[in-house]
């Protein structure tokens, strides 16, 4: 009989990584701590705009699963924070809590970005979140003054929906509506539209979904719609500006259809920090 050929059963050891790709490594890793101490200066500096590109650069650059993301992403979140660019700045702090969820100090710099987008329920659970996981005493007081604040916005919104409106509802709605807003950003009108209308339907007792609303419906040529939905926020807040600019300009855009472009304002910005 013949012999059955020999199987080798060991494995062949897996070669060491060679000193040059160490070296390299080191180096480009050392590259971007370089990187990230340029956009730390520039943000102590003022140079926020700076900042913005570097740390956008810095992330186009960064593999995702890098650990140097997370500080580009709270760089980038401080930047767009401070030109008040809040929306990237919320988004930029939720990246940056995928990759290291137990950061207390991401947790209460996306409080505070919570707030400048106007959901306060989030904004709550973001602080007490902090609390939760904060070791640092000198960020203790800080975030007792901060979760006082948020509570207090909070409350006086989840009392504006009645004694049985939760904050989870409170969060989902407003999270609704932020949705609407960057639907609109987008042009997506009838999304938008339907954003609003749910949000609406959690809790009718604020004029601005109603006025946005009114626009997704204009954007869509919907005009007697846009028109009782403008008349709607204007019953709840006879003041809300938005509202009555865009009822006033209504009976030319039905002549001489819709505008090509919509500003679409951020409550806060502008505002003092």
């Amino acid at each position: 009989m013949r012999e059955k050929p020999k199987v080798e059963r060991n494995m062949s050891k897996k070669s060491k990584p060679s000193k040059q790709k160490k070296r390299a490594t080191t180096s480009l890793s050392s590259q971007v701590d370089k990187y990230l101490d340029l956009v730390g200066h520039q943000i102590f500096q003022g140079d926020y705009a700076g900042a913005v590109i570097n740390c956008e650069r810095l992330l186009n650059y960064l593999p995702k699963s890098a650990p140097q993301r997370v500080d580009a992403l709270a760089q980038l979140g401080t930047a767009q924070g401070m030109l008040q660019n809040f929306l990237q700045s919320y988004a930029a702090y939720t990246e940056a809590l995928s990759l290291d969820p137990n950061n207390a100090e991401l947790w209460f710099n996306r409080g505070m970005a919570s707030r400048f987008t106007s959901r306060f329920g989030r904004s709550l659970r973001d602080y007490e979140r902090a609390k939760e996981l904060n070791i640092r005493p000198e960020l203790a007081e800080k975030l007792e003054e901060e979760l006082k604040f948020a509570r207090e916005l909070a409350g006086k919104t989840l009392k504006l929906r009645g004694p049985d409106f939760t904050l989870d509802q409170l969060i989902e709605q407003e999270s609704l509506f932020q949705d609407g807003l960057q639907l609109m950003e987008a042009g997506e009108w009838e999304e938008a539209e339907q954003a609003f209308r749910t949000s609406i339907a959690m809790g009718d007792c604020l004029p601005q979904p109603w006025g946005n609303l009114g626009i997704s419906l204009m954007m869509q040529e919907r005009y007697d719609e846009a028109e009782a939905a403008l008349k709607r926020a204007l019953v709840i807040d006879p003041r809300y500006k938005l509202a009555k600019e865009n009822l006033a300009a209504l009976p030319q855009i039905r002549r001489t259809g819709i505008p090509p472009m919509v500003d679409i304002k951020e409550p806060f910005k502008d505002s003092k920090l």
